[in-house]
């Protein structure tokens, strides 16, 4: 199954209900956390969820081994067998599945012709002139032309169609190796649009 990496704008009370987290700290068992890399993380029953992969702000990335997913802090509580959140191990990675299925349809109703395509850090670097399966055409602002995978491209936080690289970076791959070149540079490392995605991703 494909890493993915949800965004941590995922609400709490979706990951973990209110009622939950009340019961949690209502319980002398429970105490607050302080998420560590390499620290495992069970569900309320006990069951063994997975372990924190790293740890940036108030977000820390917890992989099941198959899915990775990026929770709030305060999604967490350290209880007897450590730290332990509201969701056991289907259902952390069926959210990500989910969450990860309505990005990509999110994604793919807004790669239409004429959609612009920005970079980063906020650069519109083209437009979509042209999608053919999981190709996509995009006339650059340079005057040339970019065939792009839809995998490279993922949505910005305000829901707009970028890549993982920024408007410099995308310029100097497409002056260095040309338009073909520049998708592959682009493709590696657009992986993690989304997620954050990600993504996902991913």
């Amino acid at each position: 199954m494909k890493k993915t990496l949800i965004a941590a704008a995922i609400a709490t009370a979706s990951l973990m209900p209110a009622a939950v987290m009340a019961q949690e700290a209502a319980t002398p068992a429970a105490a607050a956390a302080a998420p560590t890399v390499g620290a495992k993380v069970f569900d309320a029953e006990g069951g063994e969820v997975g372990t924190v992969e790293s740890v940036a702000g108030d977000i820390v990335t917890v992989s099941t081994g198959t899915a990775r997913a990026g929770l709030p802090k305060s999604a967490f509580v350290s209880r007897e067998k450590g730290l332990t959140i509201g969701m056991n191990k289907a259902q952390l990675e069926a959210a990500v599945n989910g969450a990860q299925a309505e990005n990509g349809a999110a994604k793919d109703a807004k790669i239409v012709a004429d959609a612009p395509i920005k970079s980063s850090d906020g650069v519109v670097i083209g437009t979509v002139t042209k999608v053919v399966g999981e190709d996509v055409t995009v006339a650059l602002s340079n005057g040339s032309a970019a065939a792009l995978k839809k995998s490279y491209i993922g949505l910005a936080a305000d829901g707009s169609l970028a890549l993982g690289m920024t408007a410099a970076d995308f310029a100097k791959a497409t002056q260095a190796a040309g338009s073909a070149q520049a998708s592959t540079e682009a493709g590696a490392a657009a992986g993690g649009t989304t997620a954050a995605t990600e993504g996902t991703e991913q």
